[in-house]
């Protein structure tokens, strides 16, 4: 018992730190150099700069969605952490400038805190509202623009597979994705990558090999990968697929300038996520795993420090 209250306590104080740095729109960074540093990791335990062989804690928060945009990165934080009834989520954007974040702003409040992504597309800010799920619009200072419904709403405890548990978005040769996890659908029901026009109407939903999935990225080639999360692979458009672990689920891709990044992560309840570890697979363009960095975080998304239009 005493461990179990210690993890209760633990959890209770995250969540009033989050809560108390939403009410005040504060933004927890801890160290702002990242300098020499390779990917930007957004986990369920705090905001993590990775090179080969270390990592180090950048913020607190309970980070979902990371994007890097030129000198901006964009970060869907959650800061209700478990409670599912508040609207908690919030829109935060820091700035790069000669290898520091600087100018760390909360755009926007009241989102649900089971949103996920968050992508620029069209030269706007984009975030996957998994709960409703919408895509959620705004302009560069936080502005609604409009809310995109491809799919109708349907509730989180649906088992038909009417609720899709939608988690990634992305621009891709021109055409619009989204990923369907499906993991609430009763059978067992493999992920979907749904293709959209730019009307954001569904033209074509192909099933993905693999449960459970997350992301969508395209490769310097325009190969798109995918996390086949619940058998520890990444996989590919042309049919290419890398086992990443034996025991843990992948969420998380990045293409660096010479590596590739792929989050670990356990799978478990809700309420658990905040306290667990994760890792930090890094392979060779040929796939080949070069290390796996262990993070006192379980990683929901990666973006690239280096080019500024990388992800």
């Amino acid at each position: 018992m005493p461990s179990q209250f210690d993890d209760d306590a633990r959890r209770a104080i995250r969540q009033a730190l989050a809560l108390r740095s939403y009410a005040a729109g504060t933004v927890r960074l801890v160290d702002a150099d990242v300098t020499g540093w390779q990917f930007l990791v957004a986990s369920h335990n705090g905001l993590f700069a990775v090179a080969p062989g270390k990592w180090k804690r950048l913020a607190h928060g309970w980070f979902f969605g990371i994007c890097r945009d030129q000198d901006a990165v964009y970060l869907f934080e959650n800061c209700g952490r478990q409670d599912r009834n508040g609207q908690h989520g919030r829109l935060v954007r820091v700035r790069i400038a000669e290898g520091w974040l600087v100018e760390p702003e909360v755009l926007v409040t009241g989102l649900d805190g089971n949103c996920h992504q968050v992508r620029v597309i069209d030269d706007l800010i984009c975030v996957v509202d998994t709960a409703n799920q919408q895509i959620l619009r705004f302009d560069r200072d936080g502005a609604m623009i409009d809310r995109q419904a491809p799919f109708p709403p349907a509730p989180a405890e649906d088992r038909s597979g009417a609720y899709l548990h939608i988690n990634a978005l992305a621009r891709i040769d021109g055409r619009l994705a989204v990923m369907l996890h499906n993991g609430k659908a009763l059978p067992p029901k493999p992920s979907e990558l749904a293709w959209l026009d730019d009307d954001w109407r569904v033209i074509q939903r192909i099933a993905l090999p693999g449960y459970r999935c997350h992301d969508i990225v395209a490769d310097p080639d325009g190969v798109v990968w995918h996390s086949a999360s619940m058998s520890g692979e990444i996989a590919a458009s042309d049919g290419r697929r890398a086992k990443v672990c034996d025991d843990l689920m992948t969420r998380g891709i990045a293409f660096g300038s010479d590596r590739i990044a792929v989050g670990l992560t356990v799978f478990s309840e809700r309420q658990q996520r905040d306290g667990l570890r994760g890792r930090l697979a890094m392979l060779d363009r040929d796939l080949n795993l070069l290390e796996t960095l262990e993070l006192p975080g379980s990683p929901t998304d990666i973006a690239v420090l280096g080019d500024g239009n990388a992800r």
